[in-house]
C-alpha cells in the first residue's frame, strides 16, 4: 500500500482538529469539539483510502510555541504530498499573523520542492457568515495577499464544521487526484442529460467525494444551497450504515424530486451513487435503475486498471 502524507496547518483555534473529528464522525460531534483542548505539538492520524493509500494526516498545533520549533525543524515538512492551510476568518485579529507564519512555511516548502497546489480553507465560514460583507470582504482581501507569492498555486477553499460538505469537498479535492476518474465523470455528465438531473456524485463509504457533476442553475446561490444541504444528509446517512453495520442496497425516495442513492462493493470497496432529478414516471425510475447498475461495471474497469 503506497503513503501519502498530508500536512493540515494553521494557526491555534483555527479549527484544525475539530475539522479532522467532523469529517471522520459526521454526526454527533459538537460536545466532543467543545471540549477539545489545543494540539500539542503534532496529532498523527491515518486512514485508509480505496484500498491502495494509507492516508498519514500531520494535524500540526498552532500554538506559537510549537510553530517556532516546525521553523527551526522543517524536516518535519519533508516528504509533504498535499499542505492544507486554515485560516480562522472569524478571527480578524489574528489575520495578519496568521498570513506571516503561513509565508513563512511556504519558504520551507520551497526549500522542500513541493509541487502541489497549497490548499487553503477560509475556517468557520458557517452558514450563518454566507452573506456577511465584512467577511466576504476578508476573504476577498487575504486570497489576494497570499496569490502574491507566484512560486505556488492555490486552491481555496470555505470550512465549516456546521457544514460538513464543505469539509469532504476540501479533503476531497487532494485525494481524488490520485487516479483518473475523467472518464466517470463524463458518465455521470451523460447521466445529467438523459434523466435531466440536477446533481450526481459518487462518494466512498468514509464520505470522500471521488466524482460529481452538477447542471448549470440560473439561481446558482439558492440552488447551491440546496445541493450542500443534501451532500450533508448523504454523507450523514452513508456514515450511520457503515457505523450501524446496515444491510443497505438501494433507497429511492419520492418528495419533490427523486432522489436515489445505490450502494456498489467493487472488490474491498464501497461506493454510493447518488443522483437528484425531477419527478418521473415508474418506467423511466427503473430505467435510471438499470443505468445505475451498469455503471457498476465502469466502476470494477477503472479500479481494476489501477489496482
Amino acid at each position: 500500500m503506497k503513503s501519502l502524507k498530508l500536512i493540515i496547518a494553521g494557526l491555534d483555534y483555527a479549527g484544525k482538529t475539530s475539522s479532522i473529528i467532523a469529517l471522520r464522525e459526521k454526526y454527533n460531534f459538537y460536545e466532543k469539539v467543545e471540549n477539545l483542548k489545543p494540539t500539542v505539538k503534532i496529532e498523527y492520524s491515518s486512514f485508509n483510502f480505496l484500498n491502495q493509500w494509507e492516508v498519514n494526516i500531520w494535524d500540526m498545533g498552532g500554538q506559537e510555541k510549537y510553530r517556532q520549533i516546525y521553523l527551526d525543524k522543517p524536516e518535519y515538512f519533508a516528504d509533504t504530498n498535499y499542505f492544507y492551510y486554515y485560516i480562522d476568518i472569524q478571527d480578524e485579529k489574528k489575520i495578519s499573523e496568521s498570513i506571516n507564519y503561513f509565508e513563512e512555511l511556504l519558504t520551507i516548502l520551497k526549500d522542500f520542492n513541493y509541487s502541489n497546489k497549497i490548499i487553503i480553507c477560509f475556517h468557520k465560514y458557517d452558514p450563518k457568515l454566507r452573506r456577511n460583507k465584512d467577511i466576504l470582504e476578508r476573504i476577498t482581501s487575504v486570497k489576494k495577499k497570499l496569490k502574491q507569492n507566484e512560486h505556488f498555486e492555490f486552491k481555496f477553499f470555505r470550512t465549516s464544521i456546521f457544514d460538513i460538505s464543505t469539509l469532504s469537498k476540501a479533503i476531497s479535492y487532494s485525494l481524488n487526484s490520485l487516479i483518473d476518474f475523467s472518464v466517470l465523470k463524463l458518465i455521470l455528465k451523460g447521466l445529467i442529460r438523459k434523466f435531466n438531473g440536477n446533481y450526481a456524485i459518487l462518494y466512498t463509504d468514509s464520505g470522500v467525494i471521488l466524482v460529481d457533476f452538477y447542471k448549470e442553475i440560473l439561481d446558482s446561490i439558492e440552488y447551491e444551497e440546496k445541493v450542500r444541504q443534501s451532500i450533508n444528509r448523504d454523507l450523514v446517512l452513508i456514515q450511520k450504515l457503515k457505523d450501524d453495520n446496515v444491510e443497505f442496497n438501494e433507497r429511492v425516495d419520492y418528495d419533490e424530486e427523486i432522489k436515489y442513492l445505490k450502494k456498489y462493493e467493487i472488490g474491498d470497496n464501497i461506493f454510493f451513487l447518488k443522483m437528484n432529478a425531477p419527478k418521473m414516471r415508474e418506467e423511466k425510475i427503473q430505467l435510471l435503475k438499470n443505468n445505475f447498475q451498469n455503471f457498476e461495471n465502469d466502476l470494477q474497469e477503472i479500479f481494476s486498471n489501477n489496482s
